[in-house]
């Protein structure tokens, strides 16, 4: 009998018993199957399979099924890793072309900062030697000055030395300044000054001895201590330029 299960038609086994029977005993009969050690064979082997089925069925499904997951589980393991591999090998081509890149990139950043470098190289020494030539005149102008203070101070300490002496020498002038003293403190109009014309008196004869002096080898002998200094300070601080006999700058690199 053929039954229906959810709109499927399907065999009940049991039913294949009577109809097994209701087959083979007439073909056996009548002699239309003839069995022999064949057919007994395969009768063997169909019950050993099938109890082989029935029995051990489910067991060998799962040990089949859980070698085939074990096998399916290798093959994704060693597709994933050769998949890694793949990346890895993918990325070392992309890093591979990065660097060539950033060679080309830090080629091209050396070329331009050896270009300001050099730039820089042309202008940084025309700033030292402005400012070696400013430090330069700055002590010649300094030195200048010193040397006329220096000059005042020894003429009015000579004058002074002279001025005392005369007076502590000459009573009429020791006289002369009394009587003035006298007059200023009684507010009376006082004479001439004696101390005030003896300074007068000094500066005039050292003018005049003054002229007496040849100025041009005093000038040369000022001049060549004056260059000493500045080429001395030039040496030591290494500058671009130094001063010949004559005053004229030199370049010295």
């Amino acid at each position: 009998m053929v039954a229906e299960e959810k709109g499927v038609l399907s065999w009940d086994p049991l039913y294949s018993i009577p109809l097994g029977i209701a087959v083979a005993v007439p073909a056996i009969h009548y002699e239309w199957y003839l069995v022999n050690e064949e057919t007994q064979l395969a009768a063997c082997f169909i019950m050993f399979n099938a109890f082989i089925y029935t029995q051990f069925g489910d067991m060998l499904k799962e040990v089949l099924e859980a070698d085939g997951k074990e096998i399916i589980a290798k093959a994704n393991a060693a597709e994933d890793e050769v998949l890694g591999l793949l990346k890895s090998k993918r990325q070392d081509i992309v890093m591979q072309e990065r660097i060539v890149q950033d060679a080309q990139d830090i080629q091209a950043l050396k070329e331009e900062t050896y270009e300001k470098l050099n730039a820089a190289g042309k202008i940084k020494p025309q700033h030292e030697f402005k400012a070696q030539m400013e430090r330069m005149l700055t002590m010649i102008a300094t030195e200048e000055a010193n040397v006329k203070e220096k000059q005042k101070i020894s003429m009015m300490q000579e004058a002074t030395v002279a001025v005392t002496e005369e007076l502590l020498n000459n009573k009429e002038l020791q006289l002369q300044s009394l009587n003035n003293a006298i007059a200023k403190l009684k507010g009376q109009k006082a004479g001439e000054d004696p101390v005030k014309a003896s300074y007068l008196k000094y500066f005039k004869w050292k003018a005049s001895e003054a002229a007496k002096v040849d100025e041009k080898t005093e000038i040369k002998e000022s001049r060549a201590a004056m260059l000493a200094k500045v080429n001395a300070l030039a040496d030591n601080e290494g500058f671009f330029f130094k001063f010949d006999a004559d005053g004229k700058p030199k370049m010295t690199v």
